[in-house]
């Protein structure tokens, strides 16, 4: 059974919650919405970071099917922490959808894993230890955090809320919106009862997303690791992971934020229902997996000149972003990551260098130093250590 066709004509906008305007929030905003936004909800502080900042969550709902959701345990993926925040507004009106949920559902929000990483926008926690790798040798305390909240709580379901690089796509090269997998929870990649649940719910996640983003939906690498919590936590109940990935012209992935707020509430409601069950794996398994064969840019139809010798080539470039610090905005550092014949790969932005001029310096996954001029020449496109100017 989907989503009611009401959640789907309800007006997102209605529940957006109007403080998380971009992906480079600090802490201090998180702190000012749940003091300032949603002081009568029960928060609970659960332990603080490694430069001591509080990870906290909250319970809503009386229902005895527990569901816990953690977000943001790699500081630079916000998108579902500020998913999180819609839902709990959404949770806050007089929609029936909200009180049935209510009643059926005990839900587990735990926003922000690692708020270090958040206030730097980086992927690690201060100590520069992968939180996500930090299963077994639990040395970062966010890790022994989100460990202990899970043996505590010990919830019936649980889903795992990730952000993933904007370079994976489907099999026809477009760009993956969302990604979801039930991970496996040994080495052999069993399909365990747990699994097999979460699988099912993840097949009725998938006919929604269809109907909203039609054949931009993938499955998320399948491999073992056993340093991980979503693999981990499978073994005790089943457990999903969500990756938001990247939209076309959706660069603060707000649209994905909605992807989250409208996938997760069909989760909850297929839940509720335990509607999942009647769902046939094979909607799961026809899911096809995502590959990384994207590129950010790509200078087709390049006249190279080196000597006296000319040849005609494609240049891929791929960026990383870094926080500035001061205004808080992302900065993009391109890379030189391919040369040759590109025309199998897409890319977000495509340059035609035909009759252009194109000097580069061709440091291979180095940052790219490239000029294009005209026949004038007058630079048309200029790439100065990285850097687009």
């Amino acid at each position: 059974m989907q989503l009611h066709d009401k959640i789907l004509t309800t007006s997102y906008s209605n529940y957006r919650h109007k403080k998380l305007v971009d992906r480079t929030f600090n802490f201090n905003t998180i702190n000012d919405i749940i003091q300032n936004d949603f002081p009568h909800l029960e928060w609970v502080s659960l332990g603080q970071s490694f430069e001591g900042r509080s990870i906290r969550m909250v319970k809503i709902g009386s229902g005895k099917t527990t569901l816990m959701l953690w977000s943001q345990m790699h500081g630079d993926e916000p998108t579902a922490t500020a998913a999180i925040f819609d839902l709990l507004n959404f949770f806050e009106s007089d929609k029936p959808m909200a009180k049935h949920l209510l009643n059926k559902l005990n839900i587990v929000f735990i926003p922000v894993v690692n708020p270090d990483g958040l206030e730097v926008f980086t992927r690690r926690n201060a100590q520069k230890i992968d939180i996500n790798r930090d299963l077994i040798s639990l040395q970062s305390p966010e890790a022994r955090i989100l460990k202990k909240a899970f043996e505590n709580i010990k919830p019936d379901f649980a889903f795992n809320l990730h952000d993933q690089s904007s370079l994976h796509c489907t099999p026809n090269q477009i760009p993956v919106g969302i990604s979801l997998l039930a991970p496996a929870s040994d080495n052999k990649l069993s399909v365990t009862w747990n699994r097999e649940q979460a699988m099912k719910i993840i097949g009725g996640m998938n006919h929604l997303l269809q109907k909203l983003i039609p054949n931009q939906v993938a499955k998320f690498k399948d491999d073992y690791e056993s340093r991980a919590f979503g693999d981990h936590f499978q073994k005790y109940c089943p457990t999903i992971l969500v990756e938001s990935g990247f939209l076309a012209h959706d660069f603060e992935k707000q649209e994905i934020r909605k992807l989250n707020f409208y996938v997760l509430l069909e989760a909850f409601y297929s839940i509720s229902l335990k509607s999942y069950q009647e769902i046939d794996l094979m909607n799961y398994l026809m899911i096809p997996f995502q590959s990384q064969n994207l590129l950010h840019l790509k200078i087709c139809n390049c006249t190279i000149s080196v000597g006296e010798k000319t040849f005609q080539v494609d240049l891929g470039l791929n960026y990383t972003e870094s926080l500035r610090k001061e205004n808080r905005v992302l900065e993009k550092s391109f890379e030189l990551v391919e040369i040759g014949d590109l025309s199998t790969m897409e890319a977000y932005e495509n340059i035609d260098a035909s009759n252009l001029s194109v000097r580069t310096s061709f440091s291979l996954n180095n940052l790219a130093d490239i000029v294009i001029t005209n026949k004038e020449e007058e630079i048309i496109h200029q790439w100065k250590s990285g850097i687009r100017v």
